[in-house]
């Protein structure tokens, strides 16, 4: 199965606790904030219009990167450089992975596949290479390459999008299609992680009962967020505002073995999807909404209702 990006749509300053030292006393965090988390640091997201935004926390200033027509998605910021995702011909119709500065000039054309799909892309942390998802050999795979876009190289052996690299470099998270559905009828998604070179793949979630997918590495590369519908009770009802939804999406942390998984949301009547993780903190969408949290879920910032800019796959410019 390959989903790609839109069942997604479908479901559409200091960091105040330490990042490798979540909560650990006994039972979820709590569900609403009690607290209000202060940061700095700059935002990429896919706004409400179709275009990529850039949003500085620091000074509430926020401008489009891009001007195209069609819609862009899946953004991440490297310094002065964004790479994102091109869909101007339609979703998943010669998706391309595209380079821009981040004042809107010098667009370019990295994968130049027609033939193919290629989404996700990430930037290593020392900036020289970029990880991306794409189905040129059939599946949906993890590839690698070059800022120029040369040097294109498969990493993964199964089914891989959305891969996020450690802060070290070294390895590289990824979410995977394992086949079936959950029992609420998502499609089976795990977090898989592998070394940077492809090898060593493991399935760290590895729960048919369960979408995980879109995983983000801590600071100190000891936890993984990603987004979950771990937490769907058996008797799930969706909110009156939305009959369709069949499962709840939450953001969690787990260590990076994939053990003492942690539900950082935990609230049944909101979406949060797209974690990205960061010295500031843990920056997601709720509801088409841009919030950051610490890593315990207990302080946050609704960053769309001071900035009012709405959108999704939000990411961290490093």
């Amino acid at each position: 199965m390959t989903r790609r990006i839109l069942a997604r749509f479908a479901c559409a300053a200091s960091f105040l606790a330490a990042c490798s030292s979540p909560d650990t006393s006994p039972g979820p965090p709590p569900s609403a904030p009690s607290r209000v988390l202060t940061v700095e640091g700059r935002i990429v997201l896919a706004g409400d219009d179709g275009e990529i935004h850039m949003l500085s926390l620091q000074t509430g200033s926020s401008g489009a990167v891009t001007s195209i027509e069609g819609d862009q998605f899946d953004p991440d910021g490297h310094h002065r450089l964004v790479v994102f995702r091109d869909s101007r011909s339609g979703v998943n119709v010669d998706d391309e992975i595209y380079v821009v500065r981040s004042d809107g000039t010098h667009v370019r054309n990295l994968t130049d596949a027609p033939d193919s799909n290629e989404w996700g892309p990430a930037w290593s942390p020392d900036g020289t290479r970029i990880a991306f998802s794409s189905d040129r050999e059939g599946m949906p795979q993890v590839y690698v390459m070059n800022v120029d876009g040369t040097g294109v190289e498969r990493l993964s052996d199964v089914e891989g999008e959305y891969p996020a690299w450690s802060p070290d470099g070294t390895r590289i998270a990824f979410e995977s299609y394992v086949g079936g559905t959950t029992p609420f009828g998502d499609p089976n998604y795990d977090v898989f992680i592998m070394d940077a070179d492809g090898s060593n793949e493991q399935n760290l979630t590895n729960d048919p009962d369960s979408y995980d997918g879109y995983p983000s590495w801590s600071p100190d590369g000891e936890w993984i967020a990603f987004e979950s519908t771990l937490a769907t009770p058996e008797d799930f009802e969706p909110p009156a505002y939305d009959r369709e939804r069949i499962s709840d999406f939450d953001i969690w942390v787990m260590r990076a073995d994939g053990t003492d998984p942690r539900n950082v949301t935990a609230n049944l009547e909101t979406l949060e999807k797209f974690p990205d993780w960061s010295s500031e903190g843990v920056v997601y969408t709720r509801e088409g909404a841009i919030v950051v949290t610490n890593s315990d879920g207990s302080v946050e910032l609704d960053v769309s209702e001071q900035s009012g800019l709405f959108g999704q796959f939000p990411a961290w410019v490093t």
